[in-house]
This record gives C-alpha cells, sequence and structure tokens, in this order.
C-alpha cells in the first residue's frame, strides 16, 4: 500500500479535465516513492475508467454506506466534497494524504513531493493555499466587498455572526489540494461537523451554501485547533481571481512581475470561465491532450 495517497474524484461531467490532471502529473516526471494515485468514481463511464486504469491510476467506487446520511443530503457532484473527510477509511493503511480537485492540474514537479513531504513530517498539521496572491488585483481593490462580505455569506447561516465576524477576515483556506497525515483529529472533526451542517435546511440559500460548506467547516476547525499551515499560493493558484498566461516555452506564469511560474493552476469556476480559460491556453498542455470531440464536449 502507499505511504501517500493521491486522491481524486468526480463524475463525468469533470472527467475530460481530470484527464489533464493525470497528464500532467506523469508529465511533472516519475511519481515519488511511496506515493500512488487514485480515483473514486462518482459515474465516469467505462471507456474513461479503463483509461484511468490504462495511466496506473487505483480506480475504485464510492461506498455510499460509508458516507451514512450525507449520501442523501450530498447527491451529485456534492459527493466530491463531502467523501474528503472519509479518505483515512477508505485507505486504512496509508499514513498521509493529498487531495487533489479535478479542476487543477500540477506544473511544479516537487508539488506533490513537498505535499506528501510535510504530511509525513509534521502529521498534526493541515497543509493548505490560502486563496490570496499579490497578483489577484481585482480582488484585492475590493477586499471588503469581495472577501469580507462574501465569506460572511456563508460562514454567518452555518455558524452564526460572531464566529462568521472572526474568520471573514481571514484568507478563504482553498480545499482544492490539501495534504494531511492520516492519524491527525481532524478527520474525524472534519466529518462530524459537515454531518452537522448537512442536515440542516438554509432556505432559498440551500444550494449555495452546501457548495461551501464542507470547505467552510474545514477553515473554522483549523482555525479552531490552529492547525493549519499556510502553503505559497502558487501551488494553488486560482485562475478566477487573475489570469495567468503562458511564456514562450509554454510556462504558465503569474501576470504581475516579477512572473513567477504557476505551482499549481486552478481552473477555478469552470462551468463559467471554461471559454476564457480554453482561449488562453490555460489548460494542461494547452488543451491539446484532447481529442477535437472531447473539447467540443468540455466547452459545451
Amino acid at each position: 500500500m502507499a505511504e501517500v495517497q493521491i486522491v481524486f474524484s468526480c463524475d463525468e461531467s469533470y472527467i475530460l479535465l481530470a484527464k489533464g490532471l493525470v497528464r500532467s502529473i506523469q508529465a511533472a516526471g516519475a511519481m515519488p516513492a511511496g506515493f500512488e494515485l487514485a480515483f473514486i468514481d462518482l459515474g465516469c463511464t467505462p471507456g474513461h475508467l479503463q483509461w484511468l486504469r490504462e495511466q496506473g491510476v487505483r480506480v475504485l467506487p464510492l461506498d455510499t454506506q460509508l458516507l451514512g446520511p450525507l449520501a442523501q443530503s450530498a447527491p451529485g457532484h456534492l459527493r466530491a466534497l463531502v467523501l474528503r473527510p472519509f479518505l483515512p477509511l477508505m485507505f486504512p493503511e496509508t499514513r498521509a494524504f493529498i487531495w487533489l480537485d479535478s479542476d487543477l492540474w500540477i506544473q511544479s514537479r516537487d508539488a506533490l513531493h513537498m505535499f506528501g513531504s510535510m504530511a509525513l513530517a509534521y502529521p498534526d498539521k493541515l497543509f493548505i493555499c490560502p486563496e490570496w496572491h499579490y497578483s489577484y488585483v481585482d480582488f484585492n481593490a475590493s477586499f471588503m466587498t469581495l472577501q469580507i462580505e462574501n465569506l460572511a455569506r456563508y460562514y454567518t447561516p452555518l455558524y452564526g455572526e460572531q464566529i462568521a465576524r472572526q474568520m471573514a477576515g481571514r484568507p478563504l483556506l482553498n480545499a482544492g489540494i490539501f495534504s494531511l497525515a492520516a492519524g491527525n483529529p481532524l478527520w474525524e472533526l472534519w466529518k462530524r461537523e459537515i454531518n452537522v451542517l448537512y442536515s440542516r435546511q438554509y432556505g432559498a440559500d440551500d444550494p449555495r451554501i452546501r457548495h461551501m460548506a464542507e470547505q467552510t467547516a474545514l477553515n473554522v476547525l483549523a482555525a479552531r485547533h490552529d492547525m493549519a499551515v499556510p502553503v505559497d499560493p502558487l501551488f494553488n493558484y486560482m485562475c478566477m481571481y487573475a489570469i495567468p498566461f503562458r511564456d514562450h516555452a509554454g510556462v504558465v506564469r503569474v501576470p504581475q512581475p516579477p512572473n513567477a511560474p504557476v505551482g499549481v493552476v486552478h481552473l477555478s469556476l469552470w462551468s463559467q470561465r471554461r471559454k476564457h480559460y480554453w482561449d488562453r491556453g490555460l489548460l494542461f498542455d494547452s488543451g491539446r491532450y484532447l481529442t477535437d470531440e472531447e473539447r467540443i464536449l468540455l466547452l459545451k
């Protein structure tokens, strides 16, 4: 069994991006010793699952019984979010985990080794990137609206106004990529917390609140127990806040000087910005890994 399990999950709607994620890991070089890549299937076609296996990816179906009540209260794509606290139960012999959202891809050959080795070395900590970078120019210029007021709209229905005031001024820790040792108590705390949050109803805002509930809970728990170690946001660069560019060598770089190379490209808000990302060549290998038919499906 793997010492460090790298896990990603999606349904058919994101599998073509997930293929780019796999290709990017392959292009970054050999998997570090003791690391294994695994995929939790949420409803992909047999052909896509076979492709993953051919790339050396371990493919598992989602055991909905493991999720308990969450299997009903978090249907569809939400299952890729709420299954994360259950990873130690799915892979009981693994020492540490790296989670990857399927709408990101790896550019730095050191990214996975860094996340995995840190979780092994410091098993009491969570390694995760904040949604903040100096190059997020528009976001930073409207910090009160886009950060404090916006985050309060998520924290308040879940935790009340006092905790919302405490948390909304902190950069949001984005759970698109993180690493955490298997024995860290945060897994169990997180699992209990999202079970409570998903058991409630939030009225007209229910879909919006549920979409962020597990990440909001992770932020509250990490702050409450002082577990988070912020990782350079270049290792989870949120393209919805600032569009990076490709240089003449094809390297994706930050749009502001000194134009550092991005370690992990996160195509966040993909459903709304897919055409923009495609036109800027921001998919892995500028999308050349896709067939013409797949490109049409992805952009539809």
